[in-house]
């Protein structure tokens, strides 16, 4: 992954009870709250997008899946590409 300037702004309301919990954790780890607050929400963001792209098969959607993989037919139209594309954590 590329890394960047960060000069991009996020901001976000939180209760007092939030903010003193966020506080806590970050000083606990030797962090400021924002470097906390980046990180926990890069970390969950990459979490959510692998989440939405692991498969998990049973035996049989198994078996399926790997004769397929097998079947030297033309994949369907725009299959190429979709699997040419950058992952949104790759990008």
């Amino acid at each position: 992954m590329a890394v960047s300037a960060r000069s991009r702004r996020i901001e976000v309301r939180v209760s007092d009870d939030e903010r003193r919990l966020e506080e806590a954790a970050a000083a606990a780890l030797g962090l400021s709250l924002s470097e906390f607050v980046r990180q926990a929400a890069h970390g969950r963001a990459r979490e959510v997008l692998r989440e939405q792209t692991d498969l998990v098969l049973d035996d049989g959607a198994a078996e399926r899946f790997l004769a397929a993989l097998d079947d030297d037919s033309p994949p369907p139209p725009g299959m190429r590409e979709l699997f040419q594309r950058d992952t949104p954590w790759e990008a």
